[in-house]
């Protein structure tokens, strides 16, 4: 796929998402076939100030390009000037955020609030693009509820001040994540635009990303809550488009925690030991939320504060399901003796 200059080895992107797009969580995604990865979702006017809790979130290293930043923000001047900064510190794509349903996003006029008002998301398209030389991209929902939706009017508006691309969340502001994402909203802005238009929401399968692919005849995929504890979902999505099948199986138990503990330990590169450890607490809950015993184990790793615990915790969970495997061969033996 290809963004305006940047062109991407698949059609497949890794959603900028706070608390979660850290560097730990991107490496793990560009490894497992994610074409773009982003930093974490930023205000404009907290990248402006530029401290350190700021240096933390937007840093990156060259290991993962093609990378790009996100924007929420409504004054254009402030974009500009952001854009600006993005464009020098060396990021290849930049995204505005008019998707986000977060209160406090919305409280300032800014994510999915500003779809109320186009003609100042207008004015901050133009002023974006005018700022830089490298692509510059929108996510939107399809409206502010289900008696607004103008989601093609922000496409077309996004087309004509010259960004190279637009990301659908079909879900209104006012849904926020509940229902289900109508796809059928992103078949219309994709036959309504000539730019490519990527598709958000409700992708957590294969067949899932296949089925939006079909349905809408977009151009790409973006996936967010569908790939937590599950970076290996866009490696099964690139081969459910090349070959119609998963070919890789899943990670099993094993595997699940030894990504796990790599994870932990790309935390540490970015991170120190305490922050490291809150942070994995969450990614540990996702990684095995549908293995044996796993509410015994979240239990542990919600309690974890040192390094050397977690991997006595990790080592434990290990033996114990290399003791389960071992009996249940054991026990297919027998049977197949028998």
């Amino acid at each position: 796929m290809q963004l305006g200059t940047l062109q991407l080895r698949n059609n497949l992107v890794a959603a900028p998402m706070c608390g979660i797009s850290n560097r730990a969580y991107r490496l793990l995604c560009k490894r497992y076939g994610a074409g773009l990865v982003y930093v974490e979702m930023l205000k404009v006017e907290s990248f402006l100030h530029h401290n350190r809790k700021m240096m933390t979130l937007k840093y990156f290293r060259d290991d993962e390009r093609p990378i790009g930043i996100q924007f929420a923000g409504n004054n254009p001047l402030w974009l500009a000037d952001a854009c600006k900064m993005a464009e020098d510190e060396g990021y290849d794509i930049i995204d505005f955020n008019m998707g986000c349903p977060v209160p406090k996003i919305g409280k300032c006029g800014a994510g999915s609030a500003l779809m109320a008002y186009p003609e100042r998301a207008a004015k901050c398209f133009e002023a974006m693009v005018k700022a830089v030389k490298i692509p510059v991209t929108v996510k939107f929902r399809a409206g502010v509820n289900e008696n607004h939706l103008n989601f093609v009017q922000i496409g077309k508006l996004a087309e004509e001040h010259g960004l190279v691309g637009v990301t659908i969340h079909p879900r209104t502001r006012e849904q926020g994540y509940t229902g289900l994402a109508n796809h059928d909203r992103t078949r219309e802005l994709k036959a309504a635009l000539k730019i490519p238009v990527i598709a958000s929401g409700d992708v957590k399968e294969p067949d899932d990303a296949i089925r939006v692919l079909r349905q809408s005849g977009c151009d790409g995929i973006m996936l967010g809550r569908g790939a937590w504890g599950r970076p290996w979902l866009f490696r099964e999505i690139a081969e459910m488009q090349a070959l119609g099948r998963v070919l890789t199986p899943s990670p099993g138990p094993l595997e699940r925690l030894a990504i796990l503990r790599e994870h932990y330990e790309l935390l540490l590169e970015a991170f120190n030991e305490t922050h490291a450890c809150q942070v994995v607490r969450r990614y540990a809950t996702w990684y095995i939320r549908d293995v044996k015993g796993s509410p015994a184990i979240r239990a542990r790793m919600n309690r974890v504060s040192t390094r050397e615990e977690f991997h006595e915790i990790l080592d434990e969970t290990e033996a114990l399901f290399e003791k389960e495997l071992g009996e249940e061969a054991a026990l297919a033996a027998v049977a197949a003796d028998g």
